[in-house]
């Protein structure tokens, strides 16, 4: 056996070849026994909230909106109803805001409401939002007497 750890293989020292021989297979043998778990979350770049006017005042008056949001109005023809919006665009680019409503059996007039280009966050004042303003709801003079309107609001980005 010493005679043969004193042997040479292409001119290196066979004792040598046995130990490189003997990291790699374990670095390979550990490798197999390795692996790494990675938790990806996305998050959503565009925040919408909203405050009802008159009702809640404050910060804790603004209230996040989801993907498809109800409001009940409870009023007759010529009622005004507005609602502060505000929107934070987190995204590396400018993101487009489409609002469709829904509900309501046809008698309101809305203004305000986010159509068309958000700009990206300038990444410096994170507590002020990239779009805000006031929509407008109106029941129009040929709505029945006073009812309980349920309109829903989804916003599509692109």
């Amino acid at each position: 056996m010493k005679r043969f750890l004193h042997k040479k293989w292409l001119s290196i020292p066979v004792i040598v070849v046995l130990v490189l021989a003997l990291t790699a297979g374990s670095v390979l043998a550990a490798f197999g026994f390795l692996s790494f778990t990675t938790a990806i979350f996305v998050d959503e770049p565009l925040s919408i909230e909203y405050n009802l006017q008159g009702q809640y005042g404050g910060d804790s008056a603004w209230h996040p909106l989801g993907d498809q949001d109800s409001l009940t109005i409870d009023g007759s023809a010529g009622d005004i109803f507005n609602i502060d919006l505000r929107i934070n665009n987190r995204a590396d680019s400018a993101l487009t805001v489409n609002t469709i409503v829904t509900g309501g059996g046809g008698y309101f007039t809305l203004s305000g409401f986010p159509n068309g280009s958000i700009p990206k966050s300038d990444g410096v004042d994170v507590d002020s939002p990239e779009w805000g303003g006031t929509a407008t709801i109106k029941i129009n003079g040929d709505a029945p007497a006073p009812k309980t309107y349920n309109v829903t609001f989804t916003f599509e980005r692109s």
